[in-house]
């Protein structure tokens, strides 16, 4: 083979590997595709009306220098900002906006009206799955028990008495709660099975409500109640709260 002939190729190769990279519009640090998370949905459409529609990646500047032949991505960075607009609304009409790039040593099929309508496309299928699996909890927990009054009685001795009395239709295994706000300190649990409303009663020592604490004072206090709903086909099993009552108590 010819030397000077050699010399050439490489040199018409390069000029074809980097004639292009004066038309690359390199990202500062303040280039907004790097902040896309700075933006709302609202602020993000104005940035990317307002980015140049000619400013792009080239295939060179991501993975062209390593698969000479094949390249690697290309984009309009304005096409980018609207897929990121669409990934985050599934707002198809804005894949009218997206522009696929071409280049002989890169692939900007990531970046195409085709690519922004399969993201368009795969969010409303992720909302419409959350919908219907949010229509199907709140159909597994409807006319669940809840707590329908709570009253309190001081009993001798700075004692008390709470009672809690329930409303509902949906048997079940249900969970009861009375807590200490302060400091989250369960004083009673109670786990069933109910089928009917019920009626609970406690007592509360003094000494459990008070312990350290100086007096006078106040105690703020809650009962909570929980449905815990059963595992089905294609939900795990979880813990619904059907309501807290607050009350406070007052020793002296």
């Amino acid at each position: 083979m010819n030397p000077h002939h050699s010399t050439t190729k490489a040199l018409w190769t390069c000029t074809i590997l980097l004639g292009g990279t004066g038309a690359v519009a390199q990202q500062g640090s303040d280039e907004p595709a790097n902040h896309y998370d700075r933006y709302t949905n609202t602020q993000l459409e104005a940035v990317c009306d307002a980015m140049s529609p000619t400013r792009y990646i080239s295939g060179l500047m991501d993975g062209g220098w390593g698969t000479l032949g094949i390249g690697g991505k290309t984009y309009y960075y304005r096409s980018a900002c609207y897929m990121e607009l669409v990934r985050r609304t599934g707002r198809a009409e804005l894949c009218a906006k997206v522009v696929e790039r071409r280049s002989l040593l890169g692939d900007g099929s990531n970046h195409s009206p085709k690519a922004c309508a399969e993201v368009a496309a795969a969010y409303q299928a992720r909302e419409k799955q959350n919908a219907q699996e949010l229509a199907a909890f709140k159909a597994s927990v409807e006319g669940a028990f809840k707590i329908s009054e709570l009253q309190v009685q001081v009993l001798p001795g700075g004692h008390w008495q709470v009672e809690v009395h329930t409303e509902g239709q949906r048997s079940g295994t249900y969970q009861l709660q009375l807590v200490k706000a302060r400091d989250g300190a369960v004083l009673r649990q109670e786990t069933l099975s109910m089928n009917q409303p019920e009626s609970f009663k406690w007592e509360l020592s003094r000494s459990e409500v008070v312990a350290s604490t100086p007096l006078p004072s106040i105690f703020p206090m809650a009962v909570r109640m929980s449905y815990l709903v059963p595992a089905s086909a294609g939900r795990p099993a979880a813990e619904h709260s059907t309501g807290i009552r607050n009350f406070t108590l007052s020793a002296e």
